[in-house]
């Protein structure tokens, strides 16, 4: 899990992302999100930090192939929530497919179709990871 702020939307700014969607209400309104959102880069980012915590080892020598569909917009204060699930099967290099999804807790999916190839290292700690037949394997930790 990932607690946003309402300083959030403003970080992609340092990065030269002028779009005042991501800063000023009135923008957002206009276009039906009623208020500023979050850049999606945030979301995909977090997910993929949160990924490679929970099953690399935080290295990101780890972490090969990183995808995903934006499904929906993420707002300033949101919790942003992700469930991962190991493919089962490793390559000759050790690395791992990977499913996931990343959801506003309690609301919409934000990040679809997530698909990750993964040097899993250590044990997960946390709430969710299954393989494909729904049998949990290890957990997903927390912070995601």
């Amino acid at each position: 899990m990932f607690q946003t702020t309402p300083e959030t939307a403003l970080l992609y700014r340092l990065n030269g992302d002028y779009n005042p969607l991501h800063a000023t209400p009135e923008p957002g309104a206009k276009m039906g999100f009623g208020g500023p959102i979050i850049h999606g880069l945030f979301s995909w980012n977090c997910t993929a930090h949160g990924v490679l915590q929970c099953l690399g080892g935080s290295d990101p020598a780890n972490i090969k192939e990183f995808q995903a569909r934006f499904a929906s917009p993420v707002k300033p204060g949101d919790k942003l929530v992700t469930e991962m699930w190991k493919m089962g099967g490793a390559d000759k290099h050790g690395f791992e497919e990977v499913r996931f999804v990343t959801r506003v807790d309690g609301g919409k999916v934000c990040l679809s179709n997530g698909r990750a190839l993964v040097r899993c290292v250590g044990g997960a700690k946390g709430r969710l990871l299954e393989d494909v037949k729904g049998k949990a394997i290890g957990n997903v930790p927390a912070m995601l």
